[in-house]
């Protein structure tokens, strides 16, 4: 949205740390991420033509412009220069929010290799508190002040954002952080025991609160992160000997939890707080339709071809074909698909680019879980990036996580430690440790 007033301070601290961290980068710094990087640059260009304003005659050649071209004559404007995107407005506010994880990633390629690795604790804590503030807001009053956000799910479990989709998209990536967390220590028997006990209380306690969501999406990104985690844990090899546990103990620890899991399931459940389960079995009403939405939004990208409706345009170019029978009180703020409404607002250059990023994602995902070393702490932390990615690309399909500054960042440092080359380079011209 562009009326939330904390967007007065993200936007300018954002490209206030982007300039801060373009003072201290250097060379290698790019060469090191230069895919990524090139990438990240192909998606800024692109939003940056759509708010460039364009000749009259040009402007008024552009497929499904026909409407305005009409109204712009009537009201005698049919001189105006005016960007590709239908609304100029919402098309510099998508510009803007590129600066966000474009901080994040100018940042992170200057981290030492066990620096950027470090992030993940940090990501968990993040994750962490989102649930637990997402909890206290299901037990509470949906009205409380513990709702950020003006307009939000009010009464469902949301946490630090306001969509709760995007609450338990975040929530579902927590399984193979945690499958990482543990898998990653290093120290004594015991203190690598301890790092495990942590990663697994802490994934018990995940499930009754994605549970309390209300998201039925966040339910299949349970499944598919819970998956993800399985295929993920490897067994600790970097342990100092101390002192030797049960090897009983340690088999019925996986009973033990997969036990308590389950039993919290139905703890949540009976105490009717699965709002979840509750609406996966719900009879679907008309404000879940998206099965419409998504029909009327592929017309769009054929109304608007090759070029799109431009950048940040998708509510009002649906309300200008949006069919009688989907008319009610309320608006259409996203497709509720994001690989659709990519599609519509940017034309074939976003379907393009989505080709792209998705063969290479493929082919870098077959790289890093096929011919990678997975001894080698940089494949373990590429194998969490492509389960986590491959979570919010599946969301994506239903819902928008990565619309929120906050998913941005997080995808960001997915990005990062998916590119992780495992090749030694050096920053502020040391060696950067760590070669594994």
């Amino acid at each position: 949205r562009t009326d939330v007033q904390s967007l007065v301070i993200l936007r300018p601290v954002s490209v206030l740390v982007c300039a801060f961290a373009l003072i201290t980068l250097r060379r290698e710094h790019l060469a090191q991420r230069k895919w990524l990087l090139g990438s990240f640059a192909a998606i800024f260009v692109l939003a940056l033509l759509h708010v460039v304003p364009l000749p009259p005659a040009v402007w008024q050649s552009l497929a499904g412009r026909q409407y305005l071209v009409d109204v712009e004559k009537l009201a005698g404007l049919s001189v105006t220069w005016r960007p590709l995107t239908l609304a100029p407005m919402n098309g510099w506010h998508a510009l803007l929010s590129l600066f966000t994880p474009l901080a994040v990633l100018l940042l992170g390629i200057q981290l030492q290799r066990d620096d950027l690795f470090r992030l993940l604790p940090l990501l968990i804590v993040l994750a962490g508190m989102s649930g637990l503030l997402g909890l206290l807001q299901a037990i509470g009053d949906p009205q409380s002040a513990l709702y950020f956000y003006r307009i939000t799910n009010n009464g469902s479990a949301v946490g630090l954002f306001a969509n709760r989709n995007h609450a338990a998209t975040l929530l579902a990536c927590l399984f193979p952080m945690l499958a990482v967390f543990a898998s990653t220590a290093k120290g004594t028997t015991d203190e690598v025991r301890l790092r495990q006990l942590v990663a697994a209380a802490t994934a018990i306690v995940i499930v009754p609160l994605i549970l309390v969501t209300g998201s039925r999406s966040g339910l299949v990104s349970a499944v598919i992160g819970m998956l993800g985690a399985g295929l993920l844990y490897r067994r600790p090899t970097d342990v100092r000997t101390v002192r030797k546990g049960s090897p009983d103990r340690i088999k019925m620890v996986p009973i033990l939890a997969g036990l308590a899991v389950i039993s919290l399931g139905f703890l949540t459940f009976f105490f009717s707080r699965a709002e979840a389960l509750e609406r996966l079995f719900a009879e679907a009403s008309g404000e879940d339709s998206r099965t419409d939405f998504w029909a009327v939004s592929l017309d769009l990208f054929w109304k608007y071809f090759p070029f799109g409706s431009g950048s940040g345009s998708f509510v009002e170019a649906f309300q200008i074909i949006e069919p009688d029978y989907l008319l009610d009180a309320t608006y259409l703020n996203r497709a509720h698909n994001d690989w659709v409404e990519i599609a519509v607002t940017f034309g074939v250059a976003g379907v393009i680019g989505l080709a792209f990023a998705a063969a290479a994602f493929v082919w870098r995902s077959y790289k890093l879980w096929r011919n990678a070393d997975k001894a080698r702490r940089y494949t373990a932390f590429g194998r969490l990036a492509s389960v986590c990615m491959a979570l919010i690309a599946i969301a994506s399909i239903s819902d928008y996580p990565l619309r929120t500054p906050t998913m941005m960042g997080v995808f960001a440092i997915f990005a990062l430690w998916f590119t992780e080359s495992g090749k030694e380079h050096s920053t502020s011209g040391t060696t950067g440790r760590g070669g594994n």
